[in-house]
């Protein structure tokens, strides 16, 4: 039942995504419809706004997507967040773990160096870090949490996905 829910999480925050400019221009009405359809489909509280989608379930796991996305009030506040690029992607779960997407124009090693200095500053230390192939990859413990990244280039894009785990 979680899979199937998840998946439909995924075609309702897509849909979302697709249809805000389109649901933008017809006013409150439409969006307010579509975030309703969304919160019956899920059973959870959907939210429409310039492009991004946000979606709380009963459970309390929070999912933001977008072209600019705020880290929501739940975020572990003992995990840093990534500073010099644009929050895409962020979600937080009941139990505390976290995961966020950022992009930025900094090289995956700029992008790489600056995270594990903010981990490090936060009181974090360095379990292992890799250079493949232009992939940097770490993972860092510290504060009750096990914090792992990974920094690459796209499409003249550096993308940090940053995964923070209880324990």
């Amino acid at each position: 039942m979680t899979a199937i829910r998840t998946r439909a999480a995924v075609y309702v925050l897509a849909a979302g995504l697709a249809l805000s400019p389109v649901l933008a221009g017809c006013g409150g009405t439409a969006e307010q419809a579509a975030e309703q359809a969304a919160e019956q489909a899920l059973g959870g509280d959907v939210e429409l706004d310039d492009g991004n989608v946000t979606m709380t379930d009963e459970e309390g796991n929070e999912v933001a997507i977008g072209e600019d996305v705020s880290l929501p009030d739940n975020w572990p506040a003992d995990v840093p967040a990534y500073d010099g690029g644009t929050l895409a992607m962020v979600s937080v779960q009941a139990d505390g773990s976290a995961f966020a997407t950022w992009m930025t124009d900094a090289s995956p090693e700029e992008a790489a160096a600056a995270y594990g200095a903010a981990l490090e500053d936060a009181g974090y230390t360095v379990e292992t870090n890799s250079n493949l192939n232009g992939m940097f990859v770490s993972e860092y413990t510290g504060n009750g949490y096990t914090v792992g990244f990974n920094s690459i280039a796209a499409d003249g894009q550096t993308t940090l996905m940053v995964t923070a785990s209880k324990g």
